[in-house]
């Protein structure tokens, strides 16, 4: 069951973004606030990244409002508060051409899922997954045609469910793609052994098939076991394909999993006891050892960085990424020049008072800035 928050805790967390983003441009310094201080956009130089992306570089900027993969409402209004806060005049001033998609309809796509449910076709311990395969299998056409154009698809959720389709498209279309999941969460459950049942904490999982050889099993997801288009078979993630930054809160079953398959995994242990640059130095040297040109997909949950940073999102666990410590995994992925697609996710404004909803949401927008390949120098 969807929890709502008060309907006027809604209107004044609405009305108090707004206000935020309204002001937002014509906010300067002179105080000595940390948020008052003028924020300057400077695109990066470097012709060498964003390789993988045909010129002239095109964003392709996807709203995936996707609720149903955790009990919470809100994340659906992510897509929305962050085009509001200047996100698209920003990636235009970062030297991209945006082509900015209006938001998936997944009220539309999930309610003929639901409509078209019966008793023997729900899950039990994937709930929704009616709505939320719907919905990934509309996202993953989408991701993976502007792929095919050789556009970078930005991303904007939504929970991190959609993070099925994300990847579904992505492998479609670039099967060779590494991926760095950014999360405190290793969203690495299948049903059998989920905790929750919530399917935000699934979609690794579910493109690996040493964890579940036939997706066909979860009503909802058979299209996942279709053919690609160019006869590759479907979709999959190999684990040495793969490398955590931020992991802290995760579930038994996926320790077991991350040990036994060798999945690199750099817990906040690991960025406390190595630093932030050698985990990112690591990482990379993982995913790029032995294909130096393979693009890269960046996944990133907000709930990666602290809640002292990022109160406004649905698993908020203390002791994580700092403000600057986030910044510089996006800006070190895109200095390898093999970024070709980004998401960021779990952004809530329902789950924090004020200021805090109004700091989740201007940091998602920095860090997709950062994505994009803003520069300090």
């Amino acid at each position: 069951m969807l929890r709502y928050p008060s309907r006027r805790a809604q209107s004044y967390l609405v009305r108090q973004i707004g206000k935020r983003a309204a002001s937002s441009e014509t906010r300067a310094g002179g105080g000595a606030g940390i948020g008052n201080v003028h924020h300057q956009l400077f695109p990066t130089d470097d012709n060498r990244l964003f390789r993988h992306v045909a010129q002239p570089r095109t964003v392709s900027v996807i709203g995936a409002p996707m609720t149903y993969g955790q009990p919470f409402v809100g994340t659906d209004r992510g897509p929305e508060l962050l085009r509001e806060s200047g996100l698209l005049k920003d990636l235009s001033s970062l030297g991209w051409h945006v082509e900015d998609i209006p938001d998936l309809d997944f009220d539309a796509i999930c309610a003929e899922a639901a409509k078209n449910s019966s008793a023997c076709s729900v899950s039990p311990n994937a709930k929704h997954s009616l709505q939320v395969g719907a919905g990934c299998s509309a996202l993953a056409d989408l991701v993976e045609s502007k792929l095919r154009l050789g556009r970078f698809p930005l991303i904007l959720g939504g929970d991190h469910s959609i993070g099925i389709g994300s990847l579904a498209g992505i492998l479609r279309a670039k099967p060779q793609t590494g991926v760095i999941w950014v999360d405190a969460h290793a969203d690495l459950n299948v049903p059998t052994v989920s905790e929750s049942g919530n399917m935000h904490g699934m979609p690794l999982g579910l493109m690996i098939k040493e964890l579940i050889a036939d997706r066909r099993i979860i009503p909802g997801l058979e299209w996942m076991e279709d053919e690609s288009k160019d006869g590759s078979g479907p979709p999959r993630l190999p684990p040495d394909s793969l490398v955590y930054v931020g992991l802290r809160d995760i579930d038994q079953a996926e320790r077991r999993f991350i040990k036994q398959l060798g999945i690199k995994a750099f817990t906040m242990y690991d960025i406390d006891h190595l630093g932030i640059g050698r985990v990112m130095d690591l990482a990379l040297e993982h995913l790029m050892k032995n294909n130096p040109d393979r693009p890269l997909h960046l996944s990133y949950d907000i709930d990666a960085v602290d809640p002292v940073h990022a109160p406004a999102t649905g698993t908020a666990v203390r002791g994580g990424l700092t403000w600057r410590e986030a910044h510089f995994v996006a800006e070190y992925v895109v200095k390898t020049g093999s970024l070709a697609s980004a998401e960021i996710v779990e952004v809530n404004h329902t789950l924090s008072d004020g200021d805090g909803a109004n700091d989740t949401v201007e940091l998602g927008h920095n860090l997709v800035n950062a994505l994009c390949g803003e520069s300090i120098l």
